[in-house]
């Protein structure tokens, strides 16, 4: 009986390139007077953006410190706000390059953070300026989108094959959709010459699923800097643009496990007047990629004795499991002076992170508010900020200590209330928030894509030979015979995974065949390497 197979089509996100890189950042800080100390720094990384390029992938981040330190003359505590700083680093990852199938998962933390004084002639034992030195942690992890034949079953006259079971996150459905919010109008100060810059990120990201479609919901948050007529200073706004975004997933329903990310692809502003106001008309273009997935395991063949097959051999990412929780976060808060009500708050969340423990997810963040109250003595809306920081877990069965970890949080409800009879400076804050983790782990699959027939063997003749010789069998000749190589010249974008995958062969057979090539990683364009003709297993 000849070989028959049964084949499934699968696809799934291979591992590029997984790169850890520490980076040290030092930086002066100066302050307006002299100080005894530095209390602290609160650093935090507020913005968080990458651009892949050839063999890279350039990251930058975006930095906010405050400075808590010791006035030296009344002992006091001040406060100061540093500008926000952008750090751009890049982080080599071989075989990347651009392509609208490849997504980064880009996570970076502050690991050390501290300050020392540094000694100027005039000190007098304080000091106005002192240097922070910071160490973050970087970690990029980059995907490709690739299909996958595997053979679930093989059967025929005189072979064996092997099966492994394998758990695989198979991509159900990917798109994208633009979204233009060119009708966005911010309305500004009359005394606003220019407008400086804009700072804009995305916040609040949701998906709600229905029939072939998955509904990307967001809040666009701006921070706007302008300029005054008068007197030159340059002042801040902000303001939050929400948007609604549908991309068409073929397949997709209520049940389905899908993941948007939403990317600010081009931003610009323009200050125009309406009437008798000024305004700052935006054009912002959002790119939103979605894609569905679905946790399969399968019995697949990984090799078939008495056939000549094809492998293919990558690294993919495995779902362990996902869970949200709700947590409520109740606060007593003392206003400055007696309020009369609040008016509104506005609140976010930041610095969030996450660590696996066995079967659990520890989430970390802070809860800033911004409350807005009216003072009793004038009338007048005063501003409070309020920080509390959270921690919390998320149970999820299989993760263990080595495992990667997302964690995504939103503020679903904020409440303020005074706790004594109004006017009063005792208040108490209540909020709802959902705190949500994604655990994966990193598999290497080997698989069997296909099953050929062994040649039949050649019938022996019978040759004339010079007396006094033997009859010697000739050599067997082929383009590219079974157990040889040929050179290969490795292209601009070459992996070794593609070229495996070309080549009908797997990346473990080309690494074996070239010992030399102890990264798999470390190729470039004009490297020759090995690449070994296929070969069955039997």
């Amino acid at each position: 009986m000849p070989i028959q197979v049964t084949t499934r089509r699968l696809r799934v996100e291979n591992v590029v390139g997984d790169v850890m890189r520490q980076v040290n950042v030092a930086r002066d800080i100066d302050l307006p007077v002299y100080a005894r100390s530095i209390e602290s720094v609160d650093t935090e990384i507020r913005k968080k953006e990458y651009k892949v390029i050839d063999n890279k992938v350039i990251v930058e981040l975006t930095v906010h410190r405050q400075v808590y330190y010791v006035e030296a003359v009344t002992c006091d505590v001040q406060e100061m706000t540093l500008p926000d700083e952008k750090i751009t680093e890049f982080v080599h990852v071989d075989g990347v390059c651009p392509d609208d199938d490849v997504t980064v998962k880009l996570k970076a933390d502050i690991e050390y953070c501290d300050v020392d004084c540094v000694d100027m002639p005039d000190d007098c034992g304080c000091h106005k300026k002192f240097q922070q030195t910071a160490i973050i942690q970087l970690r990029v992890k980059v995907l490709e989108m690739v299909d996958l034949p595997v053979i679930t079953s093989v059967s025929g006259d005189g072979v064996t094959p092997t099966y492994e079971k394998v758990a695989v996150n198979h991509v159900v459905a990917a798109g994208s959709q633009q979204y233009n919010l060119s009708d966005s109008f911010i309305e500004m100060p009359c005394d606003t010459k220019k407008i400086k810059c804009i700072d804009a990120d995305i916040r609040d990201v949701e998906t709600k699923l229905i029939p072939d479609k998955v509904i990307v919901k967001g809040v666009l948050h701006k921070q706007i800097y302008y300029v005054l007529q008068r007197t030159g200073e340059v002042k801040e706004t902000h303001a939050d643009v929400p948007f609604s975004v549908f991309v068409h997933l073929d397949g997709v329903d209520t049940d389905s496990n899908v993941r948007a990310d939403v990317d600010i692809e081009y931003i610009d502003s323009e200050l125009v007047e309406r009437g008798d106001g000024k305004f700052v008309k935006e054009t912002v273009i959002l790119k939103v990629n979605a894609r569905a997935t679905e946790h399969i395991v399968l019995n697949v063949a990984t090799s078939v004795k008495g056939a000549r097959t094809e492998n293919l051999s990558l690294r993919t990412e495995n779902l362990i499991g996902s869970a949200c929780r709700q947590v409520n976060i109740v606060e007593d808060i003392a206003m400055p002076v007696p309020a009369r009500k609040v008016s509104w708050v506005e609140s976010e969340l930041r610095n969030l992170a996450g660590e696996v423990l066995p079967n659990k997810v520890i989430v970390k963040g802070v809860l800033e508010k911004h409350i807005f109250y009216v003072a009793d003595c004038d009338d007048q809306v005063k501003e409070i900020c309020v920080q509390e920081p959270f921690t919390e877990f998320i149970h999820i069965d299989g993760a263990q200590k080595d495992d990667v970890v997302e964690v995504k949080a939103r503020v679903e409800h904020v409440n303020v209330e005074a706790i004594h009879d109004m006017p009063t400076c005792n208040w108490r804050q209540t909020a709802v928030i959902e705190v949500c983790g994604i655990v994966t782990e990193t598999v290497n699959i080997n698989v069997v894509t296909n099953v050929f027939e062994l040649p039949a063997p050649a019938p022996a003749t019978a040759t004339a030979t010079p007396a006094g010789q033997g009859t010697q069998n000739a050599p067997q000749t082929a383009a590219c015979a079974p157990g040889t190589a040929t050179l290969y010249v490795v292209k601009k974008g070459d992996t070794l995974y593609k070229i495996a995958k070309a080549g009908g062969t797997s990346l473990n057979a080309i690494l074996r065949a070239n010992p030399s090539l102890r990264n798999p990683n470390a190729i470039k364009a004009g490297d020759v390497i090995q690449l070994p003709c296929p070969e069955g297993n039997g």
